[in-house]
């Protein structure tokens, strides 16, 4: 089956793939496959091409769930949450299964399910999921904490009765058997909560420190950005320095996968390899804003906040290109402005109060 494949770097795009339902694509999309990969005038058509292949999978999505309301609706590609769908399981809410053997056979746990793609890689397929995130079959981490937890607290077991037991002895062995076991729930019940207590602190930790690092990485963006448009024409001895200085540093494998995602806009379809995109950028570039071009290839890689007591060669440049002014003293502002004065026009005598004074 022809896929779209990208120019110099062969690999396949995810769109047209031959595996499930989407190898039913309709002809119409094979043949503008096969001409946008082989005529250079369709390539101009690629969003239309991608947004005739999103409404088909749209369209089968809805299909599927009419047909099957009971499925789980999951995405394997994170996005933020006002994006999501009401009801979906995001990509880290649940875990994907090996498909079974036998689907008749039963399930092995309670909580597996069968479950549609809705957003995300293979979107429109549909696979077995776990939605329990502690779920003690499929989850290492829930079934070593249980076995640790039977070692240290056995569940109790109820005394075999002996040969010659009296009813009274069998109603007493019932009743410890009972009171071991509402010990026994009474101090899982206990852990259980101490558990969840110190999950959800854990949990109050995490999000802070994602705000934390969200608000970090939005500071370094607009740090980068400042770094770029105050860009000298042409550097001078310390800033030239400095950018050597990244270079030297400069991850040779990866510098131009985001300079190229930036200037490519979000055409995931484009044709180009990283470097052609690149090199386009240069030649589109004014003469004074190759200094800009340059600190964007040298310092992109380094937007991301870096490790703890690690080098943050971002802050070292920012303080070369763009050093942060002083903020003006607002404690003399009101005296700037000075209160307009309201001279008091004396008042003409009207011409009978003269007579009269006449």
């Amino acid at each position: 089956m022809p896929v779209l494949k990208k120019k110099k770097q062969g690999i396949a795009s995810p769109l047209l793939r031959s595996e499930g339902w989407e190898a039913r694509v309709d002809a119409r999309l094979l043949r503008a496959s096969e001409a946008w990969e082989e005529a250079p005038e369709f390539r101009a058509h690629g969003h239309s091409l991608r947004r005739l292949f999103t409404t088909k999978v749209a369209a089968h999505i809805d299909r599927e769930l009419a047909a099957r309301p009971h499925l789980v609706q999951i995405e394997t590609t994170w996005r933020p949450a006002k994006e999501q769908r009401p009801g979906v399981l995001s990509k880290h809410s649940y875990r994907e299964l090996d498909k079974p053997d036998n689907p008749d056979a039963e399930p092995p746990c309670p909580h597996t399910q069968s479950a549609l793609i809705v957003f995300g890689r293979h979107a429109g397929n549909t696979i077995t999921v776990c939605t329990d995130s502690e779920c003690p079959v499929h989850d290492l981490a829930t079934a070593a904490r249980h076995s640790k937890q039977e070692a240290e607290l056995p569940t109790p077991v109820m005394e075999e009765a002996r040969e010659e037991e009296t009813e009274e002895e069998a109603e007493q062995r019932k009743a410890e058997y009972e009171q071991r076991r509402k010990e026994h729930e009474a101090e899982q019940e206990r852990r259980e909560e101490e558990r969840r207590a110190e999950f959800e602190k854990q949990q109050k930790e995490y999000e802070a420190e994602q705000k934390r690092r969200e608000k970090v990485s939005k500071t370094r963006t607009v740090m980068f950005e400042r770094i770029l448009d105050q860009a000298p024409a042409m550097f001078t001895a310390a800033q030239l320095r400095t950018f050597l200085r990244l270079l030297v540093h400069i991850d040779p494998y990866s510098f131009l996968e985001e300079v190229a995602s930036h200037f490519a806009g979000n055409d995931e379809n484009a044709q180009q390899t990283d470097e052609e995109i690149v090199l386009a950028a240069i030649d589109d570039t004014a003469d004074d804003k190759l200094t800009s071009f340059a600190l964007r290839v040298a310092l992109t890689d380094y937007v991301s906040i870096p490790r703890e007591n690690g080098p943050d060669p971002l802050s070292e440049a920012e303080a070369v290109f763009a050093p942060p002014q002083p903020k003006s003293s607002k404690k003399n502002a009101s005296k700037a402005k000075e209160t307009p004065t309201f001279i008091k026009t004396p008042q003409k005598k009207s011409p009978a109060k003269k007579q009269k004074a006449a």
